[in-house]
């Protein structure tokens, strides 16, 4: 269940790492709503080995992505084919490059009265909303996708606790997750954080630790999400 809590516009939401220490049950979201974006941060508390939390934005993406495309028993918002992942976990549109940013997806672990919890934080564009045709009022959007995201956060965690999972954080929902990134099998670029090319070639795997394969004219090369950004060409 999801306790929603609006806060000021543009205030820092470092609210739910915040409450997070403080013990506050999964599902404790802060929301706040601007003119060029809404934002939402959510506490959730999966039970799982510490090393599994490496996997959290990769998740916390997958529940964007069964709030906007939908799922088996849930309808979303219809989004099928127009909205996608960019490795690792922000969510993009603008189908067929997918290179306009849709929202941000960013989780900040810690450990407070209650033990590990994540703070995910989603910060949305509203003109890619807009773009995209959502017309949904601000408080229900968030409320939807915050109940995606813990619902796929705990989902992940009960089969992260299997013989499966602990081979790595995203071995139980790797084939998922692969569905969701529309550059996969792409020719792209792998980017350093400042902008210096680091490989040229096509897009070619993810392993369960969540790390990306480029496959160049040299071999393949392999990158961890915090030292590159991939970028299709």
């Amino acid at each position: 269940m999801i306790e929603m809590n609006a806060v000021a516009a543009g205030t820092e939401l470092d609210a739910a790492r915040d409450a997070g220490r403080e013990g506050v049950s999964a599902g404790w979201c802060a929301w706040s709503a601007g003119n060029a974006s809404l934002a939402f941060s959510l506490v959730v508390r999966p039970d799982v080995n510490m090393h599994a939390f490496h996997g959290l934005p990769f998740v916390a993406a997958m529940g964007m992505m069964d709030a906007l495309v939908g799922t088996a028993s849930t309808p979303g918002l219809g989004l099928a084919g127009k909205v996608g992942i960019q490795w690792p976990s922000d969510i993009v549109c603008g189908t067929p490059a997918f290179e306009t940013s849709l929202a941000r997806v960013a989780v900040n672990g810690g450990a407070g009265a209650a033990g590990m919890f994540g703070a995910v934080t989603v910060d949305i564009e509203r003109s890619a909303l807009s773009e995209l045709g959502v017309d949904v009022a601000d408080e229900a959007l968030v409320e939807a996708l915050a109940a995606a995201v813990l619902a796929r956060v705990d989902a992940w965690a009960v089969v992260a606790n299997t013989p499966q999972g602990a081979a790595g954080p995203l071995a139980p929902v790797l084939g998922e997750y692969f569905d969701m990134v529309p550059l996969l099998g792409r020719q792209v670029a792998a980017v350093s954080p400042n902008g210096l090319p680091l490989a040229v070639g096509v897009f070619a795997g993810l392993d369960i630790w969540g790390r990306a394969t480029i496959k160049t004219d040299a071999g393949e090369q392999e990158f961890p999400p915090e030292a590159v950004r991939i970028r299709g060409l």
